[in-house]
């Protein structure tokens, strides 16, 4: 009798581990409705390509599930695939092709069109006539949005109390992933952090001069980088202000991907478009303010009267310092002469009585 009731023991908690296995199995392959990652989950799967170069085709479970893709299709993406398994893949994916997901509260499929539409039109936007280089060089959908970086926004710190009154009517999960994500949008025109936008405009791109000179850019578009860290917005952003002026701020309206040169009508740094761009931070914006060089490049050539008052305010913030330096060391020498001792104790660093009777 004892041994029945073990093997039924052993084959209930059998069961459990299975079923909690499936569960798993049911929840971590949800977008993988094709198995794909039954080969794809290798971490060395790859190959070297006809240019030397090690392509890897592995996809990391746990990233590709917490990222915003994480419930689209393989194939929705990787549209040139028609057979499994597949034959080498020769095509790029196209950020434009319309996904087999609705949005909350849409009647079309999701589709990143609208803003590829915008990108193309863009100063970014890769033109029929650019040379070959200048097309490498423009940043595409996935200079700027790789994973891990492009996650899916964690909304913890907005009020769910709000949604209870929609819940009477809508099914909770769409509606809440639609309120969070238009509060997210609502309060920043991006997820990532001023730092990270100034960084990721800079590296490889604006920073790289010698890059941007073989595109016959501006003298202004070169220095651009090297002036915006050297103005306030810069400054404030590098301490780590999430109030001050990225490129981002500035350079395109919350369409985010509308960057447009200067001298366009449809540019936010456009002369007759600057001030109302700088009035998204500033009150009272007055038509001698939208005047102030934000890249400004401070030479002896250009604006001689302010090269000479950063020169001066340099020798007066460095003759401050040692001249206090200076002060500090007669001030040492001259006690150590008088007999004072010069030690750490007791909260002083100076004992005994000087000669000077003071």
């Amino acid at each position: 009798m004892k041994h029945i009731n073990h093997v039924r023991i052993t084959l209930y908690f059998s069961l459990l581990f299975f079923v909690a296995v499936a569960a798993f199995a049911t929840s971590a392959y949800a977008a993988d409705k094709e198995n794909c990652l039954m080969c794809h989950k290798y971490r060395f799967l790859g190959r070297i390509d006809e240019h030397g170069k090690k392509r890897n085709y592995n996809v990391d479970e746990n990233i590709f599930n917490n990222t915003v893709h994480r419930n689209v299709p393989c194939r929705d993406c990787h549209t040139q695939i028609a057979n499994l398994p597949h034959d080498p893949i020769t095509e790029e994916v196209n950020c434009g092709n319309e996904c087999h997901i609705k949005p909350p509260f849409s009647t079309e499929n999701f589709s990143h069109k609208k803003i590829i539409q915008i990108y193309n039109k863009s100063v970014h936007g890769i033109k029929a006539d650019d040379p070959e280089d200048l097309k490498a060089a423009k940043p595409y959908c996935k200079y700027c949005h790789l994973n891990p970086i492009f996650t899916k926004v964690e909304e913890e710190r907005v009020a769910s109390s709000t949604l209870r009154r929609c819940l009477n009517c809508h099914e909770e999960k769409g509606v809440s992933q639609a309120y969070k994500h238009i509060t997210h949008r609502l309060r920043h025109k991006t997820s990532r952090s001023r730092q990270e936008i100034v960084k990721l405009c800079s590296y490889n791109c604006h920073e790289n001069t010698a890059l941007m000179a073989r595109f016959n850019v501006s003298q202004e578009s070169l220095e651009s980088v090297e002036t915006y860290k050297r103005s306030i917005h810069g400054k404030a952003v590098a301490l780590g202000s999430e109030e001050t002026a990225d490129c981002v701020s500035c350079h395109a309206t919350s369409s985010i991907h509308d960057v447009y040169k200067k001298d366009e009508m449809m540019s936010t740094v456009n002369e007759r478009n600057l001030k109302r761009t700088c009035e998204q931070c500033h009150r009272d914006v007055s038509d001698e303010f939208i005047k102030i060089d934000v890249h400004s490049g401070i030479t002896h050539d250009e604006k001689p009267f302010l090269h000479f008052l950063e020169v001066m305010l340099g020798f007066v913030l460095y003759g401050t310092i040692f001249s206090l330096l200076g002060l500090a060391v007669l001030e040492t020498i001259g006690r150590k002469k008088d007999g004072i001792k010069w030690q750490i104790r007791e909260g002083t660093t100076w004992r005994g009585i000087s000669k000077r009777g003071f």
